[in-house]
């Protein structure tokens, strides 16, 4: 009798496996593959400097809210962009100062942060203004190149931007698509 109930339990376990097998067998399996492709980058030619101040006069800026007529233009050219490259993003990000939410802060001759003026930047082409928070400027490469038209100058906040000397460091990143 108890070799009976073993191969009673015995064949049931094997029904039981079989069915499980089965059931396995049955169902759909996915598998989902992802593939990320990155653009290949441009070759980079940019100015380090943008000169602004060759003839502004103090006066141009001793007004509050009121930007200077004196401005400075260059070019960031790229080239060797590959033919998948359809547009590229420049994002330009810098310091802030109180007072001008579209304007870089400026630093004076020692090296600290005005709060009376501020140096902004545009799209030499639509007069755009590029700033910290609206700050990505767009072009399509032809021929595998393109070029991002820059305009800078000075801008008022408080209306005593003093004579002196005034740089600002902005930082330009590239995203190729």
């Amino acid at each position: 009798m108890q070799y009976k109930k073993l191969s009673l339990l015995s064949t049931f376990a094997v029904v039981g496996m079989i069915s499980a097998v089965n059931a396995q067998a049955a169902a759909d399996t996915t598998i989902n593959i992802t593939a990320t492709v990155t653009a290949t980058p441009c070759t980079v030619k940019a100015p380090s400097t943008i000169n602004i101040g060759f003839t502004l006069d103090a006066s141009e800026v001793a007004t509050a809210g009121v930007d200077s007529i004196a401005s400075g233009t260059a070019n960031i050219d790229l080239s060797g962009c590959p033919s998948t490259t359809t547009s590229i993003d420049a994002k330009f990000s810098g310091p802030s100062v109180a007072g001008d939410t579209s304007g870089f802060g400026m630093k004076d001759s020692g090296g600290t942060i005005v709060t009376t003026g501020s140096i902004r930047l545009a799209n030499a082409n639509t007069s755009a203004v590029i700033s910290n928070t609206a700050n990505t400027y767009t072009v399509t490469p032809s021929g595998g190149a393109a070029t991002f038209k820059l305009k800078a100058y000075m801008h008022s906040i408080t209306g005593s931007v003093k004579p002196g000397v005034y740089t600002t460091p902005i930082e330009v990143t590239y995203a190729y698509h």
